[in-house]
């Protein structure tokens, strides 16, 4: 049960019934010039990544970039969705190692709050 080391399977398992799913969180922000899955001001749903298909990803996009600049562009993020659920899990993956991210961030969103939290099954 839970995520598989293979960087082709995007789902994971519940412990409990077996079934298979592909998990989400919820990144809000206050800034209404924040590009939600709605449109600007809504939160972005992103499907959870597994530290496996994380670097997958990561590695097929750093083919294509001229460095790390590239990531740390909020340019980069808006550019597609997927670019920008990459970077969330990326900031998750940080988070749940304790490794700092802040340095990521620079400065794009101000003193904006933002918050990767969980999906709430009511919405």
């Amino acid at each position: 049960a839970g995520l598989q080391g293979n960087s082709q399977d995007y789902t994971t398992k519940c412990p409990l019934c077996s079934t298979k799913f592909v998990p989400t969180f919820r990144v809000q922000c206050t800034s209404q010039s924040f590009m939600g899955s709605r449109g600007p001001g809504t939160p972005l749903i992103c499907e959870r990544l597994s530290p496996w298909v994380l670097e997958k990803e990561l590695r097929i996009k750093m083919a294509d970039w001229d460095g790390i600049d590239d990531l740390l562009d909020s340019a980069w993020r808006e550019k597609e969705t997927k670019n920008a659920i990459l970077w969330w899990n990326l900031i998750l993956a940080f988070m749940r190692y304790r490794i700092p991210f802040t340095y990521l961030l620079q400065g794009n969103f101000g003193k904006n709050l933002i918050i990767p939290m969980p999906q709430d099954d009511a919405s």
